[in-house]
C-alpha cells in the first residue's frame, strides 16, 4: 500500500513541476490578456472552445485542451463537459504527463464532490419520503375521523327525530291527561252541583 502513495506523491510533484514551467511560460500571454481584459475584454483565441453552460446558459471558452474535461461553470458552480469540436479527437491534443495528472486529480476532486452531493441529496431524499409518510399517515387518520364525525352527525339527526317524537307524544299525552283532569272536575263540579239542588 505504501508504493502507490509514494507514486501518488511523485506524480503529484512532477505535476506540480510541470504546472510551474508553464505557468513561467504562461505569464506572458497572460499579462497580454489582463491588459486585454482592463480594457473591456475577453481575450479569446482562435483555438478556444467557446460554449454556453447547459445549466445556465452563460457564454464559456476555454482553450483547446480542455475538450472533453469536467469543469466548473464559472457563472453557476455546476459542473460542464467542455465539447470536443467537430473534427477533433482527443488524441490530437497534445497534453504533457504531468497535465494529465493535473487534470486527472481534478477529475477525482470533482467526483468526490459530486459524490458527496449524492449522499446529500440521498439523506434529503429521505427526509423528504419520512415527511411524506408521516403526512399521509395524518391524512388517513383526518379521514376516519371525518368519517367518525359524520357518523356522529348522522346519529345525532336520528336522536333529534326521536327526540322530537317522543316530545309530541308526550305532549299529547300530557294535554289528554290536562283534558281528562279538566272533564273530570267538570263533571264533579255537574255532580255537586246536582247533590246540591236535590
Amino acid at each position: 500500500m505504501a508504493e502507490p502513495e509514494e507514486n501518488n506523491e511523485e506524480l503529484e510533484a512532477t505535476a506540480a513541476a510541470d504546472a510551474d514551467d508553464k505557468n513561467v511560460a504562461a505569464d506572458e500571454e497572460s499579462l497580454a490578456e489582463a491588459d486585454a481584459e482592463e480594457e473591456g475584454g475577453t481575450v479569446i483565441r482562435d483555438t478556444d472552445i467557446v460554449f454556453d453552460c447547459p445549466h445556465c446558459g452563460h457564454n464559456l471558452a476555454i482553450d483547446y485542451r480542455g475538450a472533453g474535461l469536467q469543469i466548473e461553470c464559472v457563472n453557476c458552480g455546476e459542473s460542464v463537459l467542455v465539447p470536443i469540436p467537430d473534427g477533433m479527437k482527443i488524441d490530437d491534443l497534445d497534453i504533457e504527463p504531468g497535465e494529465i495528472l493535473k487534470q486527472l486529480f481534478a477529475a477525482r476532486r470533482n467526483l468526490q464532490r459530486a459524490e458527496a452531493r449524492i449522499a446529500e441529496l440521498e439523506l434529503e431524499l429521505r427526509g423528504v419520503t419520512m415527511r411524506s409518510d408521516s403526512l399521509r399517515a395524518l391524512l388517513e387518520s383526518f379521514a376516519i375521523q371525518l368519517e367518525e364525525l359524520k357518523e356522529l352527525s348522522r346519529n345525532e339527526v336520528k336522536l333529534r327525530d326521536k327526540s322530537a317524537a317522543l316530545i309530541g307524544r308526550l305532549a299529547g299525552d300530557i294535554s289528554a291527561t290536562i283534558g281528562d283532569a279538566a272533564h273530570s272536575e267538570m263533571l264533579n263540579g255537574v255532580d255537586e252541583t246536582a247533590s246540591d239542588a236535590e
